[in-house]
C-alpha cells in the first residue's frame, strides 16, 4: 500500500528527508537518524495545499527552536510537499520523530491514494508559540524552493506570516 506523506515542516526539503530514508544527520541539524527498513526513493513527488495552519511550538532537539506543527481547524493556508511512499515508509518517518508529533491525519486523496500527515493532538491555541531557529527556516525555504519554484523572498514572507 502506498501513501502520499504530507510534509508542511522541514521534511519538504528532499535532502532533510532523505535522512529519514537513507539515514544521516541534516545540514544544520543536530541528530542523526537511522533511516527506514527500505530506503528506497519516493516514487512521486507533489506539491499540496492544505486549509490550515502550521505554528511553531515546544524545542526541538534537532534543530534549536520551536518545531511546526500543523493545525486543520485554524483558518489559514498551509504550503506542503506530498511524497509517495510505502506505508511502511510512513511509518518509519513517523518512528524517528520526537512522540510530540503523536496525530496521524488524513488530508485528503490524489489519484484514489490517501494524503497523510503527522502533527501534535495540541493545537495552537493550547501551546505558547516559539520562534524557530535559522538553520530549521533555511531547510523549510529550501523545501518550498524545490516543490513551488518558489523565490526565496516568496518562501520567507510565507514563512514569515507563521512565526509568533
Amino acid at each position: 500500500m502506498h501513501v502520499w506523506y504530507v510534509s508542511y515542516g522541514s521534511n519538504m526539503s528532499r535532502a532533510r528527508l532523505d535522512c529519514y530514508l537513507h539515514g544521516g544527520c541534516p545540514v544544520g541539524g543536530g541528530r542523526t537518524y537511522a533511516g527506514a527498513r527500505d530506503s528506497s526513493e519516493p516514487t512521486a513527488r507533489i506539491g499540496v495545499r492544505l486549509p490550515g495552519t502550521v505554528y511553531f511550538a515546544g524545542q526541538s532537539l534537532v534543530w534549536g527552536g520551536g518545531r511546526a506543527f500543523y493545525d486543520p481547524d485554524l483558518p489559514g493556508d498551509t504550503a506542503a510537499c506530498g511524497y509517495l511512499v510505502s506505508g511502511q515508509q510512513f511509518d518509519d518517518i513517523l518512528a524517528q520523530e520526537p512522540p510530540c508529533y503523536d496525530r496521524v491525519l488524513d488530508v485528503g486523496e490524489r489519484d484514489g491514494v490517501p494524503l497523510r500527515t503527522f502533527t501534535s493532538v495540541v493545537g495552537r491555541g493550547d501551546v505558547t508559540p516559539t520562534e524557530p531557529s535559522a538553520a530549521y527556516l533555511a531547510t523549510m525555504t529550501a523545501g518550498l524552493r524545490e516543490v513551488f519554484g518558489w523565490s526565496s523572498e516568496r518562501a520567507h514572507a510565507y514563512l514569515r506570516r507563521l512565526r509568533p
